[in-house]
This record gives structure tokens, C-alpha cells and sequence, in this order.
């Protein structure tokens, strides 16, 4: 007789599991606790990726849980910085491809006209940080195109017959987008006040509403 398999943990523990990394987190940036940030930050995406594959995922959710683990690595990289920023970057830029393929998994409709604020946004964001960028102008202007892209494949599944989950996925985006757009201008155009909070509130909430996409009961599997 074939033993159950045991039955994954509720969305609310895991909810849970991520507020209590991310108090873990603030209480390590209070006291300046390198170790403890670096050990709590990549967790909250990690509880994500682990709330999508406990839950016998299809196409989609596992290439949304890839870009999340890529993420996860992507935190750690840019938590210690220096010679690991551009590791960083690339592991976040190995996110958005994974989150490009699971929307185009959901739809390849061309949506050209939804491309354009985002090709906007990306254009006067990289044309402001293109002075203090030196020789990261490149690395960055490959990442911009890419979340710029990531955005754009999220907001081409609206209003095409698929759930609510497409808007919680499209608004998700949006606080990425947000989210390193003030990381960006913060490092490379001036310091801005309360960037860390700002930051770090749309990346989590922009990557739980991307997550969530991927666990919505009523989405049709693909």
C-alpha cells in the first residue's frame, strides 16, 4: 500500500514563516547585524518558492518558484556587495527570465501597446542613471530591458480570460519594477531618504503577488 503523501503546510503558516524572516531581517539592519541579515533576507522568497512546489506544481508555478530561488540568490549576492553585485544582478536578471516564461507560458499574445509605458519607464529611468552608471552601463542597461520585459508579459495576460491571479501577477511586477527603480536611483543618481524601507516593502510584496499568481485555486493549469 502506497503511503499519503503528507499534506503541505497552509498558506497562513507559511505567511507566517515569511513575517517572522523579515522581522529577522529588520532586527539585523536596527543592530547592524551582518550575519543575521544576510542569513534572513533570501528567506521570505525561499518560504514562497517552497509554498508554490509543496503544492505538486504545473509549468507555470515552477518556472514562477525558479525566479524566485534565482532571487533568493540574487538577495544574498547584493547584501554583500562589492565583488558580488554584478552576480547580483545577474541572478535577478535569471529571475525575470523565468517570470517572462511563465507569462508567456499563460499567453504570447504580442500586446504591443501594453509594451510601450513600460519601454517609456525603462528609457527615462536608464537615460537619468546613465551618467553615474561607468561600467555597469551595460550590465544595467541588459537588466533594465529585462524588467522592463518582465513587466510588460504580466500586464499582456490581462483582460484575456484568465483569473484574477493575472492581475495579482501584474500588480506584483509593478512593485518589482518599483522596487529596483528606486534601488537603482538610490545607488546610481543619489541617496534617498527611507530607500532601504521603500525598497524592501515593494520587493516583498511584489514578489508575494508574483508568488501568488502561482497557488490561486481557481487558475486554470498550464
Amino acid at each position: 500500500m502506497m503511503s499519503e503523501r503528507p499534506e503541505a503546510p497552509k498558506p497562513p503558516l507559511y505567511l507566517a514563516a515569511i513575517a517572522l524572516a523579515i522581522a529577522g531581517f529588520l532586527v539585523g539592519k536596527e543592530l547592524d547585524l551582518g550575519w543575521l541579515r544576510l542569513v534572513t533576507k533570501p528567506l521570505p522568497v525561499l518560504i514562497m518558492a517552497a509554498a508554490i512546489l509543496g503544492r505538486r506544481p504545473d509549468r507555470y508555478s515552477r518556472r514562477i518558484a525558479l525566479g524566485l530561488v534565482a532571487s533568493a540568490g540574487g538577495d544574498v549576492c547584493l547584501e554583500i556587495s562589492g565583488p558580488l553585485f554584478i552576480p547580483g544582478v545577474f541572478a535577478f536578471l535569471v529571475a525575470h527570465l523565468f517570470y517572462i516564461a511563465a507569462f508567456l507560458r499563460r499567453s504570447a499574445a504580442p500586446s504591443l501597446l501594453r509594451a510601450l509605458p513600460y519601454a517609456l519607464w525603462g528609457w527615462l529611468a536608464f537615460s537619468a542613471l546613465r551618467p553615474g552608471l561607468g561600467e555597469l552601463e551595460i550590465p544595467v542597461a541588459v537588466y533594465c530591458v529585462a524588467l522592463c520585459t518582465m513587466g510588460w508579459r504580466s500586464s499582456a495576460l490581462l483582460g484575456r480570460g484568465h483569473g484574477r491571479d493575472v492581475w495579482i501577477a501584474a500588480v506584483g511586477a509593478l512593485l518589482f519594477q518599483i522596487s529596483d527603480t528606486i534601488l537603482a536611483f538610490n545607488l546610481f543618481h543619489a541617496p534617498i531618504a527611507g530607500a532601504t524601507a521603500m525598497i524592501m516593502t515593494t520587493y516583498w510584496l511584489g514578489q508575494l503577488g508574483i508568488a501568488a499568481s502561482a497557488m490561486s485555486p481557481e487558475r486554470t493549469r498550464v
